[in-house]
């Protein structure tokens, strides 16, 4: 991630960097940049997604992974399945979850 935002900022020539990042691989990928580039430049974190809920309960997007495991090993429905996948991520923001 880094180099690639090191290759397109020198390559165009800017003058300075504005990146907003929201996950565990480009937000570090985005400073590390700036860092190196050294030139004037302003990170913005980009927020987290809030979780979904259903039935009371908190959803997020290992909730979905955890039911499409449970659907292969015919542990819930295709109805509850889709019902998970719909309320799981409810609006903008980066994903929940720190895999890297």
């Amino acid at each position: 991630m880094a180099d690639s935002v090191e290759t397109v900022v020198g390559c165009e020539g800017f003058d300075g960097i504005v990146a907003i990042g929201g996950c565990d691989k480009n937000m570090p990928g985005c400073l590390i940049a700036m860092a190196r580039l050294n030139r004037p430049s302003v990170f913005v974190y980009g927020g987290t997604i809030l979780p979904g809920c259903l039935k009371g309960k908190n959803l997020d997007i290992v909730s979905v992974f955890e039911s499409v495991g449970a659907y292969a090993n015919k542990k819930i429905s295709a109805k509850d399945l889709h019902a998970v996948e719909s309320c799981a991520i409810p609006g903008a923001g980066s994903c929940g979850g720190m895999y890297t």
